[in-house]
């Protein structure tokens, strides 16, 4: 389907486009960063894959609100 949107507006919408992709790519790559760093060292690695763990079953999660924080 084409939109029959000025020039301008169709560049400012593919501009957009662009920006949002190019920035929810960064942020994939850093969070990818973050997590290969973290998983080098031995002693990181055991904590994050317990925590991943205890998440996924539901063990060792207190509910939080956002006020007293």
């Amino acid at each position: 389907m084409k939109l029959a949107l000025p020039l301008k507006k169709r560049q400012s919408i593919l501009n957009l486009f662009k920006f949002l992709n190019r920035n929810h790519a960064s942020n994939a790559d850093q969070e990818m960063d973050a997590t290969t760093y973290l998983m080098k060292s031995p002693a990181n690695r055991t904590r994050l894959l317990k925590a991943m763990n205890d998440i996924e079953a539901g063990n060792n999660i207190f509910p939080r609100d956002l006020a007293d924080l």
